[in-house]
């Protein structure tokens, strides 16, 4: 079954959610400033924080993070960053309680980067005729990386 087959889009797990917790809410985990940036210079990442609460009163929400490269790196993500971090610790918060039914945690989005970084690394290790290959490793961490808990902050 390939990713596309499994995937379940925020959309449906947030309709979800609602069905069963219908007192239940997504929040911002950080209510005084939902989104923050950091890095320095041309590399900064915003990270987005969510929360699902099952009902008003839940000591323990469903937590999920994410992260997006600003200026995004795709025309996926270019001009809404903070709105596909946004959805994605949606989803990853949703996941958090259960709301998945895909064998990966990564947001569709996160998946669509990967592939294209992988696409990208392909093209550029198959230089054309009188070309070399343009040099890899821009710090960016992976959407594979970050999904399997691979980067450090």
């Amino acid at each position: 079954m390939t990713f596309a087959e499994d995937y379940v889009p925020v959309p449906v797990r947030i309709q979800q959610f609602y069905a069963k917790f219908p007192d239940g809410s997504i929040q911002p985990l950080w209510l005084d400033a939902p989104y923050r940036v950091i890095g320095e210079g041309e590399t900064k990442w915003l990270i987005y924080a969510a929360a699902a609460y099952r009902y008003p009163d839940d000591p323990r929400p469903g937590v999920g993070l994410a992260w997006e490269q600003v200026p995004g790196k795709t025309p996926y993500t270019r001009g809404s960053e903070l709105q596909n971090a946004e959805t994605s610790a949606w989803g990853r918060a949703l996941a958090a309680l259960g709301f998945v039914t895909s064998k990966s945690v990564a947001s569709a989005e996160e998946v669509r980067t990967a592939q294209e970084r992988s696409q990208a690394r392909r093209s550029a290790a198959t230089p054309s005729r009188g070309s070399s290959p343009s040099p890899q490793g821009n710090g960016a961490h992976s959407a594979s990386q970050q999904a399997s808990g691979g980067s450090e902050w």
